[in-house]
């Protein structure tokens, strides 16, 4: 049963994933050219008994499986909402979206192949075009998959301890706790929230208890309005006072902050960490 528990454990683990479309067409179009040298080179499925062009055909997976990773995706997130959040991006989320990903990369692979190749589709043949890319593909990315959470579990959770262990910056001066934000002084302010066109403050009201408003504004206005203050960003979504951080923790996707008197755990993207590392 502890052997269950702890695989259940693990595939509820929050996953990491690129925070920039860039990185994830970077990976992407790295993985679409390995699987074209990888046919090159190896020439499974009868592609080395091809006489002419097979170079062209091989770069024609490579391209099918980018362009089949894309509408994928496209479907995955718009219709879906897999990975509607980043707190719910977790491990076995991640297999289920490459289990997915996979099986539809091998349709538009097969329906190349077949009328590139032979000019007609024989349905029956389409097993073993999913039973070769699976062991190609899907087995090594579980295996790469698991090994990146992981490090970077460690890592991060490693970078949280030191983040604990050391002095809090210093405190804001008496000017700045004049300031207001929507009319809520900075000292009180906890977190600010990005909600589309709008910012959800949490603070902590006169009465010493947490409390909230919406207002009409963005997170770059919003920064740029407490210049000098102990505010800062975060994550995308996110700006945190930094006098009402408690404690810090890690997982896969980066940090997270507790606040003083606030229920609402922040999380810290991996591209901001280094200036809560450095204090």
């Amino acid at each position: 049963m502890k052997l269950i528990h702890d695989i259940l454990d693990f595939l509820r683990k929050p996953f990491p994933e690129d925070e920039s479309r860039f990185g994830a067409l970077k990976t992407l179009t790295i993985i679409s050219l390995f699987i074209s040298l990888f046919l090159y080179i190896f020439g499974p499925f009868g592609i080395s008994d091809l006489d002419s062009d097979k170079f062209l055909i091989c770069l024609g997976f490579g391209s099918m499986t980018f362009f089949a990773s894309i509408i994928y995706q496209i479907i995955i997130n718009q219709l879906f909402g897999l990975r509607a959040t980043r707190e719910a991006w977790t491990y076995w989320k991640w297999m289920v979206f490459n289990f997915g990903l996979v099986f539809f990369i091998s349709l538009a692979n097969f329906i190349f192949a077949r009328l590139v190749l032979f000019g007609f589709i024989d349905w029956r043949l389409f097993p073993v075009m999913i039973y070769g890319t699976f062991m190609v593909g899907l087995i090594p990315t579980m295996a790469l998959g698991a090994w990146s959470l992981l490090s970077q579990e460690r890592k991060y959770k490693g970078i949280a301890k030191e983040i604990n262990r050391q002095e809090r910056g210093k405190k804001s001066s008496v000017s700045s706790y004049k300031e207001l934000v929507f009319d809520v002084p900075i000292y009180q302010i906890r977190y600010i929230e990005a909600l589309q066109n709008y910012i959800k403050i949490g603070f902590i009201d006169d009465h010493g208890k947490y409390n909230s408003k919406v207002e009409r504004s963005t997170l770059k206005q919003t920064l740029k309005d407490t210049k000098d203050s102990r505010i800062v960003k975060c994550h995308r979504s996110f700006l945190v006072n930094l006098d009402a951080i408690v404690s810090t923790k890690g997982n896969a996707q980066g940090l997270l902050l507790t606040l003083s008197d606030c229920e609402t755990i922040v999380p810290v993207s991996r591209s901001f960490v280094g200036q809560f590392r450095n204090g």
